[in-house]
């Protein structure tokens, strides 16, 4: 199986290699969607995260706060939600707003079977 460098980052974070093999364990049922966002990330060019860092921290402060706390709600579920958002954080080779985009469009796929839109992947389409 291919792996993503943040499908890797993941694994790392949780010392826990076996989320390699079975990411639906860990990642819960659109396990699925996140690699296939995660080995997106991986084609993207430096002036596409310049783009998404823009247009994360354009978004309105209230409503943002507020995508966040839907995005983590409707992965609760997810005991390693957080080691997902992780995985992105711990590249310190992008900028803040990239890296939160990043993690919060993530917690978003892992509850997107609760959740009934998306305020974060939306950053990453049509970069």
């Amino acid at each position: 199986m291919k792996i993503s460098k943040t499908h890797q980052r993941f694994a790392d974070r949780l010392n826990d290699q076996t989320a390699l093999e079975y990411p639906e364990h860990f990642l819960g049922p659109n396990w699925k969607n996140v690699l296939n966002f995660w080995f997106y990330l991986d084609t993207l060019s430096e002036e596409d995260f310049r783009l998404n860092y823009v247009r994360y921290w354009a978004l309105d402060a209230d409503s943002r706060v507020s995508a966040i706390n839907n995005a983590w709600e409707a992965a609760e579920a997810t005991i390693c939600k957080y080691y997902a958002y992780e995985a992105w954080r711990a590249d310190s080779t992008y900028q803040l707003g990239t890296v939160y985009a990043s993690g919060h469009a993530t917690s978003e796929l892992i509850g997107s079977h609760n959740l009934e839109a998306f305020t974060f992947l939306p950053l990453f389409l049509n970069p």
